[in-house]
């Protein structure tokens, strides 16, 4: 019952037109708030317990280093370089 919940809120905020992330916030608090036996407290108290886990920390900061290559241009020039070195 839990996942057939959390899936149609799920969809239900996708549908609404909300971003990605936060329809997954969104149907992952509602399903811990209706089903889940801890408070809400314990919610936040549970993500400043997973943000200790420092493997998990290198997915933000890949996303932050892929989008300063990207607008200062050095994707395009390290792009151009293997392309160089390879000769394709």
């Amino acid at each position: 019952m839990t996942s057939v919940f959390l899936f149609t809120a799920l969809f239900v905020f996708l549908f609404m037109g909300m971003p990605i992330a936060i329809s997954l916030g969104f149907s992952s608090m509602l399903a811990i708030f209706f089903f889940g036996k801890d408070s809400l407290a314990s919610l936040s108290l549970k993500l400043f317990e997973t943000s200790e886990h420092y493997t998990l920390m290198a997915i933000p900061f890949f996303i932050l280093g892929g989008t300063l290559m990207s607008t200062g241009g050095v994707a395009k020039r390290l792009i151009r370089f293997a392309v160089a070195c390879v000769g394709h």
